[in-house]
Order: structure tokens, then sequence, then C-alpha cells
């Protein structure tokens, strides 16, 4: 994978931070692996969600849901999308140390908090429109499908809007954790597999300690899934406004790290 370095315009000798922006953002568009990450992340967040709701609709009207959440289960499919928008921030700063053209960057962009702070802004950017536009797309298409077999959800239902946006916008801090990592940890392979840990394997591991307490509804995904993507509150679970709040701690606490990290080490 390769990186182009975008020479920042403005006044000679300086620059400043929406110059670092904008070639941050002309970096991450160039990347062919932006383009892929992004187009699984459409696609299989889609079919994910399509498979999901299709099988509750084949389960007939008689099934007897009580708790029946439709809007959860419209968006099934960001259990998949969560993981390739983590790649993604991983990507965004790994790529650059593989391709070893972040001594370019630095040396364009020396003020290093500065150059991680306009990755996440556009990290950040990137996973909340995608985020936001594959969280209403699934929703209209799970309530679609399920539509005339079950309950369905429509906008105005209460909590149905907070559920739809948050999720969108909790994308977008799954990816900013992913950069978070990249940095930290400054080869793809085992940020990727930092990510995959955190996200899916930290929550089976606790899973066994829920009898006393159920430690793993603090974990990113059992967040997004049981509390930040639920209408119907989840027994056991952090409320939607909680469990969000947890997930910004985690990123501040991750980037600040990156943060100490890059300051300290050589590129």
């Amino acid at each position: 994978m390769t990186s182009t370095l975008i020479p920042l315009t403005g006044l000679p000798g300086r620059y400043g931070a929406r110059q670092v922006v904008r070639a941050e953002f002309a970096k991450l568009r160039t990347l062919r692996s932006t383009k892929w990450t992004l187009a699984i992340t459409i696609i299989g967040t889609l079919m994910v969600t399509i498979l999901a709701t299709n099988s509750v609709q084949h389960s007939g009207p008689g099934r007897g849901l009580l708790n029946f959440d439709p809007t959860n289960q419209s968006l099934s499919g960001f259990a998949l999308g969560s993981l390739a928008i983590g790649v993604l921030g991983v990507l965004a700063m790994t790529g650059e140390y593989s391709s070893g053209t972040i001594r370019s960057s630095l040396a364009a962009a020396p003020r290093r908090p500065l150059l991680l702070a306009a990755k996440a802004i556009v990290t950040g950017f990137i996973g909340l429109v995608v985020g936001e536009v594959m969280t209403f797309a699934c929703f209209f298409i799970g309530q679609a499908i399920m539509a005339g077999r079950v309950q369905t959800a429509a906008l105005g239902d209460p909590g149905v809007l907070r559920a739809l946006v948050l999720t969108g916008a909790y994308l977008a801090l799954l990816g900013l954790l992913g950069l978070g990592l990249g940095v930290i940890i400054r080869h793809t392979a085992g940020a990727i597999a930092a990510f995959v840990g955190v996200i899916f394997l930290v929550p089976a591991l606790l899973q066994p300690l829920s009898a006393h307490g159920n430690p793993a509804r603090f974990a990113p995904e059992e967040i997004l899934s049981n509390s930040v993507a639920a209408v119907l509150p989840q027994s056991h679970q952090l409320s939607p406004t909680v469990g969000f709040l947890f997930m910004i701690g985690y990123c501040v606490a991750v980037l600040a790290v990156a943060v100490v990290l890059l300051n300290r080490r050589d590129a």
C-alpha cells in the first residue's frame, strides 16, 4: 500500500490545521485500501442486515415477539461494519509506517499532535458520514423486509431516531479507536489484531463472568449492539447515553496514549 505526500499550501514557510486536514483527506482518499474498506463496509453491512431481517420475516406473524426490537434487528449488520471501519482507522496510520511516507508527512507537518488531530478529523468525518448513511439505509431496508410479517418501527417512534443517529456516530468512534491503535502499535497486522481483540474477543472472555454483574456490557461491541443500537431497554446493559460516553472515553484514552508515543518515538 502506498501513500501520496500532499504538499501543504498557504503562506511560505507556514502551515495550519486547515492545510494539514486537507492534505490528510487527499492522502486517505487516494489510498486503494480506503475504497476497498468502504466497499466492504457498505456491502457487508447491507448483506448481513438483509439476511438478519429476512430470517425474522420468515418466522411468520404468530411468533409472539413480545420484546422484539425491529430497529435493533435492522442494525445487525453493524457487527461487520464496525470491524471494517476500525480497519480503515488502523490503515490511516499504519499505511504510512509500512510505506515509509510517515517521514515525509512529519517533515511537511512537524507538529505531531496537529498531524494526528488532522488524521482523527478526517477518519472521524469519513466514519460519521458512512455510518449515518449506512444506519438509515439498513433501517429502511430492514423495515421494508419485515413489513407485514412482524411489527416494524418508524422514525417517529420513541427512541428510534436516537438509536440510528448514535449508531452512525458510534461507527466514527470505532474508526478513531482503530486510528489510535495504529499509532500505538505501528504495524498493520498487529493493530488490526488488537482491534479485533478489543471489539470481539474481550466480550467473549468476559461473558462467563456475567453472574458477577455482566462486565461484558462495558465492551465496545456489547455497547453498540445492546445499548446504542437498542430501542427497547436491555436488562443488565448500559443505557445508550452512558454507553456512548464510555466509548468516547475509550477513544480519548487511546488517542492520548497515541499522542504521547507519537511525540516520543522516532518515525
